[in-house]
């Protein structure tokens, strides 16, 4: 049965795994892919920009619940720090808890955008075509503006999420190297003993 700790340790694991595969995708699909009539059927590394904008949508998704998982596991010492903030509190606690709330107001942006973008303006149709809701605005925004938002509201993200893991990378070094010692416990041979013979 899983501690906490370790729940803890795969959990931002697999949130780290959908990070990496949300930044690629959003990159390959900026920066590989053109826009433009029949640009979704532009194929990059052997897959369609549709594959592509599926593949970044569902690690997205897996990103978002991983992350609020991982709010509700956290939830008492953000209380705890939150209320001691403009109190007295250690200077790493503040400059930790100060991240973690850019990094999560970053994060409800770029899902509110991201999400607008998926299932309110959809895809397809450049300049409307075959998709009637292309020129819809959203909270007085058009879909350029959102895609804007979301593009540099992502790319923040990857900024300060790579200094929320360097402000965790020993206790993450640490509960790795911790793991992977009980592990090699559990099947060294010391730990097998023979049973003893019954009397």
């Amino acid at each position: 049965m899983f501690g906490k700790t370790k729940s803890n340790l795969w959990l931002d694991i697999a949130i780290f795994i959908a990070f990496i595969t949300t930044s690629m995708t959003g990159l390959l699909l900026w920066l590989g892919i053109p826009e433009g009539a029949g640009s979704r059927s532009a194929i990059l590394l052997g897959l369609t920009k549709e594959s592509w904008i599926s593949i970044h949508n569902w690690a997205g998704i897996g990103m978002l619940m991983g992350a609020i998982i991982h709010i509700l596991f956290h939830w008492k010492w953000i209380i705890c720090i939150g209320k001691r903030y403009f109190k007295k509190l250690a200077k790493q606690a503040r400059y930790n808890f100060s991240i973690n709330t850019f990094l999560l107001i970053s994060f409800m942006i770029v899902n509110l955008s991201g999400l607008i973008i998926w299932l309110i303006l959809g895809e397809g149709g450049y300049q409307g075509g075959r998709n009637p809701r292309f020129n819809t605005l959203v909270f007085g925004l058009s879909r350029h503006e959102w895609n804007d938002i979301h593009l540099y509201t992502g790319l923040a993200i990857t900024s300060i999420l790579s200094l929320h893991i360097i402000n965790h990378s020993k206790w993450v070094l640490l509960t790795i190297k911790r793991q992977l010692t009980n592990l090699t416990d559990q099947f060294s041979p010391k730990s097998i003993q023979p049973k003893a013979p019954a009397s």
